[in-house]
């Protein structure tokens, strides 16, 4: 039975001076645990010719895949294709068709593109392409012997989505791991919990399938992989059965695009008042096409003064309470509500740190106001993960807390 391994090569001076986060490492790494493929060596190199073929030219024996990023942009600095391709004894060849759908995607966008744009249309002749949805650069595959090396650009989105939809089925089937995959989005339980109840209600799980745990400030990702669908799929149903609280999504949807709909289901008109996240809330919400349908107004009541002059919040209220407190969030939702045609507001007061913390108020605290039906519901959060991770997971969590209440249509269980 052959026996697969793999190193990542990740392209680009931006990693090596320290100004771009190595994030597609871990990424790829994650990802080709879960399918049975082993990483034996990550290598972050310079886009230049020699580098690349020293690299190439001294991969691991073992080594039966290569997943290189980065290099593939309109740029000069960028030079990776053309050193693999002819590395692999292959010459670029330009491909009218591509040039083609190049145009029409800057056309889309009333552009025009640059001559650094038409050499992307230069192709390998000795490699396969692989789509790339979101972006100009396709993916390469070369082959030599055994050996099989998947390039993709460096842009992490790009990556992830060329990977996900095109790499991975492919290696799941050439391992023998996948035949069967589901994800399961979850916010609000911490991993380890998560893990320890699936484990305790499904003793042997992790050896029937692949279980991969993916946290971030927006929940915990399942991933479920397997070659039996009907085994896969069996406790797919099974974890969300047992978890009908935290979880939210089985398609990767962000819970604003989740939240919009139920407004548009329920003809609501939205509207937020921010402190500590300072804004993400209401960009998440436009971050979604649509939201324009349902998202009336958003309110930035960053300082004291500001939740009196925006939001009617009384000053004596702030001396007495403080603004990271159950009674500040409940008048800036009301007031929020007061001074807009919405019929529902969300609102956030909260210490993103690093300083302003107290052990009453330690950082991370975070309180949430909803008002709803003529009720204002709140809830108090804590997660400490730096200032810009704690801004995130409030405004994920203030999403969260609003969609459970639509859902539930008035939730007397929520503290009132």
């Amino acid at each position: 039975m052959r026996t697969f391994a793999a190193e990542i090569v990740n392209i680009g001076d931006e990693l090596l001076a320290g100004h771009t986060l190595n994030s597609n490492a871990y990424y790829i790494s994650a990802e080709l645990k879960a399918i049975g493929i082993p990483v034996l060596r990550h290598s972050v190199i310079p886009d230049e010719r020699a580098a690349i073929v020293h690299t190439l030219d001294h991969l691991l024996e073992n080594t039966t895949h290569v997943f290189i990023t980065g290099g593939l942009g309109p740029t000069g600095d960028d030079r990776t294709k053309a050193a693999l391709t002819d590395y692999f004894g292959g010459k670029l060849l330009f491909i009218p068709e591509i040039y083609a759908e190049i145009e029409a995607r800057f056309r889309a966008r009333g552009r025009t593109p640059s001559p650094g744009n038409r050499e992307q249309a230069y192709e390998p002749d000795n490699a396969v392409l692989i789509p790339n949805r979101l972006g100009t650069a396709r993916g390469l595959l070369f082959r030599r012997g055994e050996r099989s090396y998947y390039v993709m650009p460096g842009v992490p989105y790009e990556m992830e989505a060329m990977l996900q939809e095109n790499i991975l089925p492919m290696l799941g089937k050439e391992t023998g791991v996948i035949d069967a995959e589901f994800q399961i989005n979850t916010f609000g339980i911490p991993e380890s919990e998560l893990s320890d109840r699936i484990n305790a209600h499904f003793p042997g799980i992790e050896e029937a399938i692949v279980l991969g745990y993916y946290p971030s400030v927006n929940g915990i990702t399942l991933r479920l992989r397997g070659r039996e669908y009907s085994r896969v799929k069996a406790y797919r149903d099974g974890i969300l059965a047992l978890f009908p609280d935290v979880v939210y999504s089985t398609e990767g949807e962000p819970v604003a695009a989740l939240l919009i709909r139920l407004c548009h289901e329920k003809m609501l008109q939205m509207v937020t008042a921010e402190s500590c996240s300072g804004g993400l809330i209401a960009d998440m919400i436009t971050d979604i096409p649509g939201a324009s349908e349902v998202f009336n107004r958003g309110f930035i009541a960053y300082s004291n003064a500001a939740k009196t002059e925006l939001l009617g919040v009384p000053e004596a209220l702030l001396r007495e309470n403080g603004a990271v407190s159950e009674a500040c969030v409940r008048a800036m939702a009301e007031g929020a509500l007061k001074a807009s045609a919405a019929g529902v507001a969300i609102a956030v007061s909260g210490i993103a740190g690093p300083s302003g913390g107290s052990p009453e108020k330690p950082v991370g605290t975070v309180w949430i106001a909803v008002n709803y039906q003529g009720k204002t519901f709140t809830e108090k959060i804590s997660f400490d993960r730096g200032r810009r991770n704690n801004k995130l997971y409030a405004a994920n969590a203030a999403l969260h807390f609003c969609r459970k209440l639509l859902l539930s249509g008035n939730n007397q269980d929520q503290k009132e």
